[in-house]
Parts: C-alpha cells; structure tokens; sequence
C-alpha cells in the first residue's frame, strides 16, 4: 500500500505538470484539476506510444517524460501556484481528511485481490512488451490479443517502474479510480446549490462503477480505464453545460478526449458523435483556425494508435476486415482476424460457438438473457425504465415549449450510438457498462431537475421508485463482494509493497534461436517471462521474421 500511495502521488504530479502544458495552448483559460490531470494522462499515453514505435518504455522513456514535465511546470509555473492555492485550503480541512481516507481505502484493494482474467491472458504479457521492446513488429501472429492494441497499456507501462523497483507496479486503474472518484465527491458537495441535478447524478455513477470494479483495482485492465474515461467525459459534459457556463473550449477538449477513449478500447469509438456540437460550431461561424487546431489534436491523438495497429497486426484496425489497406509480410492472416472477431461477438451473446456468429439475435437474445446473473437482469429492467423516463421528460419539455438543447441532443446521441453497438457486437455488460448506467443516471438527474407537478410528474416519480428497486440488488451486491474482499484480505501481507503479478505454468521452445514461452494448462501468459504466449496452436502456426525477436513474427 505505501508504495502504492507514493506512486499515485509522483504520477499525479507528472500528470498534472504534464497537462498544465498541454492546456497551456489556452493561455487565457483555467480548468479544474481534474481536467488538468485527464489531458496529463491524455498526453503521456499519446507521448508512449510514439516512443514504444522507436524504443522500449524504460528508463530513458521516463527520463524525457520528467523533464518535459518539469519543463512544463516552469515555464507555466503561475497555473501550477493557482492549482497549489487553490486545492492547499481543501487538503487541509476535513474534506481533505476524507479524501485521505477514501485514498487510503482504495490502496488497499489496488495493493491485493485477484487479476482480471484478461489480464493474465495478455495485459500483463502487452506491459512487458512494452518495457523490454517497445514494439514488436507482428506480434498479434504470436496471440491475437496483442493486436487489439489498447493505448491504455501504455500508460500502465510508464508507471510500472520495473526498471527501478525491480518488479513491476500495476496501481493505474486505482489511480484512476481515486482521480474520478475525488472528482465525484468533490462535485456533490454542492448538491443542494445546484439547480440542476444531471451532473450529480452522472457523478453518483462514478462511484458505481467504482464500486462495481474496486476488487479488482490491482489489473490494469482496459474495460476499466474505457469505462472511467467514458463516464468522465459524459459527467464533465454535462458539467460544463449545467454548472459552468457552457464553455465552448472544454467541449472542443472533450471530443478530443473522446478520440483518446477510442484508443484505449474501439468499441467506445461512437463516443466521438459529441464533437458533433462543437464541429458544426466552428463551421457556422467559420473558425478555421480553431477547426485546424482542434483536428490536429485528434490526428496526433489517433496517429501513434494507428501507426501501432499497422506494425504489429498489419492491419489499420484489428480486428475490422473491412480497411484492409496493407499487404506486408507480418500481416495477420484474414481468416485470423475473421475467427477472432467472431468469437469476440459470441462470447458477448454467451453462444461460445463460433459456429453460432450468424444466430439471428431473436434466437441468441434469450440465450443471451438466461446467462445473466439476476442482479445484471434488475439492472438492465433499471436501464429500461430510466429510457422510459428520459422519453417521458422529454415530452415534457416538448409539450411545455422549452428549447432544444443541442450539446445534451449530441450526448444522447453518443450514448445511445455505444449502447447500440454493444449490443449487436459483444453485449457483455462491462463492455458497455458506461454507457448503460449513464441512461439511467441522466433520466434520475433529469427528474430531480424538473419541477414535481401533474400527473406526468407521478407517472415520473413512479418510474424513479421502481428504477431504484431495479439497481437495489446490483449495488448490494458488489457492496457486498467489498465487504467480503476486505474481512478476507487484511491479513495479507501487501502493506508495504503491492501483489505481485500471477505466476503461470510455462513452457517454452526455440524459434530460430530464440527462446519462445507459452502457457501449460492454465490461461496464464506470465509477465515474467516474455515473449510469451497463452495458446501453444497460436506458436505453432507463427515463425520469426528473422534471427532476433526485434524482427517481428508472421504467420507460416
């Protein structure tokens, strides 16, 4: 736990160093530090991924990274002392205290628990990759995973330090979960002064799905940081439209953001629908200059991802047959892609028959439904009733002649558009588990907002009483996962230094005089031997490129 804490705080300062520089473009505009911190994050994941295409993610990486960051500091030194001024009266106060506390809780569940199964199949084997090589050209020949390119394992590979600790830390996902949670608590102290109650709400979200996820905080898994990111984006939307002022800058900022969520996980890539605000903006009122600013943001954001994409799978975006634009030697063969993507969708159907890909969805839809534990099956029926009743506030805006709102009309838009394609690509409920409980938090916001009067308002108020019925037995039960994690974990001995990753049974074999390991028995592509693969079929039917890992792997 202690190196834990230390490390969140080394990484808030370099994040938050990090994005007072970015923002610095906007030489006239202050942000929260929470906004400050994101862009940080934002701009080290970017910032790692071009290095990894040159080098590996060691100490040189971090060397360059901390004096951009200090560089960064001083020379917009003014913002960093109004950042200081500004969170020094809440450090010491008793919010501060609870803060403390709370950062305090969430160590413990990052410094012990259980890994998220995809994170012993291939997080923690990608992190290594990045800190021994950077980059491997085709390395999706050896597992397919590797091709899904998550650029939030990036960062994780930044912050594991194993180059000077010794072993590798995984404390991201907590820090991003302490990061968006203080972000939540420190927004809601001022519930009762806000006329409107959307964002409260959306900010009561976070802290469900933190809590959904907390005993795994440890797994630097790339739902995780999708979903947290995505949940940022919606709850400082509506923010920035409900409780300050709508600025016009921090929606340009967003959509950049949301071209950043498409990098960590390109399900979540429909997010980019709220830049349709801001876009048609610019376009009325013909601001070139802010046009290209803003789309050069995005390209740089999206460049590195995309550059990666190529080198290790061959392809633009894997596992998507429909841009096939390369032929080189290391490409992933089509019908690779082709199986892997369709097992994708039926696991998310609970079909687990590749055979099946083509099950109209009237006949997987139940079969769907029956494997969802009952508290999934009360959570989605809470999802329904809170569309229900933002249709229904809606018809109340409509028949009282109030104004379309724009910025909200492209949020549900994005909303909805993800929600659409988790459902036909892979609806496992953490795939899109932002997306569903932003729905049902915005219609409970929308209802506190409006004023309580006639029957549509009864109508509404019986739909927010059977809502809470509907999510009661999801959040008892992962209240009640916590409480359990937490009697069975206090005595173990991660105090001081955090769990190590799992060690699984490997085996190994020579491929043009390089040693090559894959997992026995268990679904375990060990980080602590590398490379490596989970599945031996994946090895056999893989070759290097040439006499050294550095020169990539094709298919046979």
């Amino acid at each position: 736990m202690a190196v834990i804490i230390l490390s969140w705080v080394y990484m808030v300062l370099i994040c938050a160093l990090t994005g007072v520089g970015m923002l610095g473009l906007f030489r006239k505009k202050r942000f929260s530090m929470t906004i400050y911190v994101v862009a940080g994050i934002v701009g080290i994941t970017v910032y790692a991924q071009f290095f990894s295409i040159f080098a590996k993610i060691g100490m040189w990486a971090h060397v360059v990274l901390v004096v951009m960051a200090l560089v960064s500091g001083y020379c917009n030194r003014s913002t960093v002392w109004q950042l200081w001024q500004s969170c020094k009266p809440i450090l010491f106060s008793w919010e501060g205290f609870f803060y403390i506390c709370f950062v305090l809780l969430i160590a413990f569940f990052t410094s012990r628990g259980e890994f998220h199964t995809d994170t012993n199949i291939y997080h923690a084997a990608a992190i290594r990759i990045y800190e021994e090589y950077g980059l491997v050209k085709g390395i999706g020949n050896l597992q397919l995973h590797y091709a899904y390119n998550s650029s939030y394992l990036a960062f994780a590979s930044v912050f594991s330090l194993k180059w000077l600790l010794g072993s590798s830390l995984h404390a991201t996902t907590g820090f991003l979960e302490t990061v968006m949670c203080l972000y939540a608590f420190h927004g809601l102290r001022a519930f009762r002064q806000h006329a409107d109650h959307v964002t409260d709400m959306m900010r009561v979200g976070i802290l469900i799905y933190t809590l959904v996820n907390v005993t795994r905080s440890m797994s630097p898994a790339t739902d995780y940081a999708t979903m947290f990111l995505a949940l940022f984006i919606v709850t400082a939307w509506c923010e920035n439209f409900f409780e300050k002022g709508s600025d016009f800058t921090v929606y340009c900022l967003l959509t950049a953001a949301a071209v950043f969520a498409a990098t960590l996980k390109f399900s979540c890539s429909l997010l980019i629908l709220i830049g349709l605000y801001p876009v048609c903006r610019l376009v009325r009122e013909r601001k070139w200059k802010e046009i290209g600013i803003f789309l050069s943001c995005g390209c740089v954001v999206l460049c590195p991802f995309l550059v990666r994409n190529y080198l290790i799978s061959g392809w633009l975006l894997y596992p998507f047959e429909g841009i096939d634009l390369f032929q080189v030697p290391w490409k992933i063969p089509v019908e690779y892609l082709v199986h892997d993507a369709d097992q994708i969708k039926v696991w998310g159907r609970c079909l687990y028959d590749v055979d099946k890909v083509d099950m109209p969805a009237g006949q997987w839809l139940p079969i769907w439904w029956e494997h969802q534990f009952r508290y999934e099956k009360m959570f989605l029926g809470g999802v329904v009733l809170g569309t229900a009743l933002q249709l229904l506030m809606a018809g109340m805006r409509l028949y009282r002649k109030q104004r379309l709102r724009p910025q909200l009309a492209v949020l549900h838009l994005a909303i909805w558009g993800n929600i659409f394609v988790w459902f036909l690509m892979a609806p496992f409920i953490r795939y899109g588990l932002a997306f569903l409980i932003s729905v049902v938090m915005i219609a409970a916001g929308d209802y506190l907002s409006e004023r309580k009067q006639g029957l549509c308002s009864i109508v509404a108020g019986s739909l927010v009483f059977c809502i809470l019925v509907s999510l009661s037995p999801y959040w008892d039960q992962y209240v009640t996962d916590a409480g359990v994690f937490i009697k069975h974990n206090l005595r173990e001995p991660y105090y001081i230094e955090q769990k190590d990753y799992d060690r699984g049974s490997m085996d190994s074999c020579e491929i043009n005089g390089n040693t090559v390991y894959f997992s026995t028995g268990e679904e375990i592509n060990s980080y602590h031997v590398f490379p490596g693969t989970c599945y031996k079929p994946m090895l056999e039917r893989s070759t290097l490129m040439g006499d050294r890992i550095e020169d990539g792997f094709r298919a046979k």
